[in-house]
């Protein structure tokens, strides 16, 4: 039988400081502070365990350790890696198949493996909270023997994989695992760890920016061949694409190297999409999907007509479906009559109405025919909205705390040099008042989530040197 690989997930946010690693251990086990008051239960007694320490002193243990190793770590400061945090989950569809507590005894097992028989302690617990079943771990950077790091490159990571599927087929849980360590997915452009990093930081990596190029390429309408695409290319974005048999590569002239030259890349770098086939491939299905729209929508007007190839109306049928009384006067607009006209003729008067041209997309595809639909329907359209002024009046604050890191940064503005100043203007954000900061834990949880916003929004505003010396002046004023 070949390799199967489970689901195993690592988190990129390591614990740096004593207020993370407390409060990651916290949220693990459900004490954190909104989690209590929210009646939020995490897992169970008998859920939950640590190795080589004790499991509900999971912090101070760990910090012991690096103690006897002369490790360093700060209370607040983001500075030394003091934990690193992993899981691994089951698939809902295996729910009927697996307990909680065959869960925790693979989880037992997976801890053994991979941290407690290399000398790492490690905290682990079933979360019982929601639809998929999981598992979170909390290990220790520092091995009690010999004070070393934990690693967790790629190859460690594929072995957990393939012992956790292993694991998952032994009991039959048939969705858990699969047969490739990567997700199978046709339609997935290649994207390095790089890459995917710059993604969240919201910057375009150099291999981004072409993809990006490209597509629009690709997806003009006067494109339909390979030649096409590289000519557009070159003219419109300036770059330089060298075509060599079934080989291509892609250059920007304005994005260099070190040395000064141009930055090349070639297709089958940035995925199967955009080498020669897969371009040849993409304008062929491209084609299909225009003449198979043209097709559809010249049987619909052969179908339909227009209007003026209807036959007249009797006068009366006029008055009587326009609401004409005696006197002439109009009391309201033309409705559908019962069981008269199609919905094709129905939509070519909407058409005439609104002076809409049988050549614009939204025809048939965008709002037009949802408003014709509407009146259709007999539903009546939404009313207006307030007028600019008057909505800006009356506009709702954000609320921070619905949103990520990186949405808030993008909305906040470059951080002042008074770190003070900037804690209390996020508590006062984030909903922190007196009464929630009397507890001296929660004040260092608040205090670290804190500091990730601010280096956060250092970097986003390019505040990254200033913010180290604003620092340096705190440290020396303390002292």
């Amino acid at each position: 039988m070949g390799d199967v690989y489970g689901n195993v997930n690592v988190n990129y946010s390591y614990c740096k400081s004593v207020a993370q690693l407390k409060s990651a251990a916290d949220y693990i086990l459900g004490r954190r502070k909104e989690q209590v008051e929210d009646g939020v239960v995490k897992t169970e007694p008998h859920l939950y365990k640590a190795f080589g320490c004790n499991r509900d002193n999971f912090a101070n243990s760990l910090l012991i350790t690096r103690k006897m190793h002369d490790k360093r770590y700060s209370r607040y400061k983001q500075k030394e890696i003091l934990a690193q945090k992993l899981s691994i989950s089951f698939h809902p569809e295996d729910n009927d198949r697996l307990t909680y507590e065959q869960a925790y005894k693979i989880a037992e097992d997976f801890a053994r493996e991979f941290f407690c028989s290399k000398g790492y302690e490690v905290l682990l617990a079933v979360h019982t909270d929601t639809a998929h079943t999981h598992v979170h771990f909390l290990v220790s950077n520092c091995n009690v023997k010999d004070g070393k790091s934990f690693r967790r490159g790629p190859a460690e990571l594929k072995e957990m994989c393939r012992y956790f599927g292993e694991q998952c087929r032994k009991r039959g849980l048939v969705h858990s695992y699969r047969d490739s360590y990567y997700v199978k997915d046709k339609d997935r452009e290649r994207q390095s760890f790089a890459e995917y990093q710059m993604k969240k930081r919201d910057k375009l990596s150099f291999r981004e920016e072409i993809k990006v190029l490209l597509r629009n390429a690709m997806n003009r309408p006067e494109n339909k061949t390979l030649q096409d695409v590289i000519d557009y290319a070159k003219v419109y974005y300036l770059m330089d694409v060298r075509l060599r048999g079934n080989t291509i590569s892609y250059a920007l002239k304005y994005r260099t190297d070190k040395k000064g030259k141009p930055m090349a890349v070639r297709g089958s770098r940035l995925g199967a999409r955009f080498t020669v086939a897969g371009i040849t491939e993409y304008l062929k299905k491209k084609e299909k999907s225009r003449l198979e729209y043209e097709r559809i929508k010249a049987d619909i007007e052969q179908e339909s007509g227009r209007y003026d190839d209807y036959a007249e109306w009797d006068i009366s049928d006029v008055k009587e479906s326009v609401g004409i009384d005696t006197a002439g006067s109009v009391q309201k607009e033309y409705e559908k009559p019962e069981g008269d006209i199609s919905v094709y003729e129905g939509f070519d008067r909407f058409c005439e109405k609104e002076n809409i041209r049988d050549d614009e997309e939204e025809v048939f595809y965008g709002a037009a025919f949802d408003e014709f639909n509407r009146e259709w329907q007999g539903i009546a359209l939404e009313e207006q909205t307030e007028p600019t002024s008057h909505k800006e009046e009356q506009e709702i604050p954000p609320d921070y705390t619905k949103m990520s890191i990186q949405e808030r940064v993008r909305q906040l503005p470059p951080p002042t040099e008074d770190t003070s100043q900037e804690f209390e203007a996020y508590k006062n954000r984030m909903g922190y008042d007196a009464a929630k900061m009397k507890s001296i834990r929660y004040k260092m949880s608040v205090y670290d989530e804190f500091l990730e916003e601010l280096e956060a929004r250092k970097k986003y505003h390019g505040t990254k040197a200033y913010g180290r010396q604003s620092t340096r002046k705190r440290d020396r004023g303390e002292r």
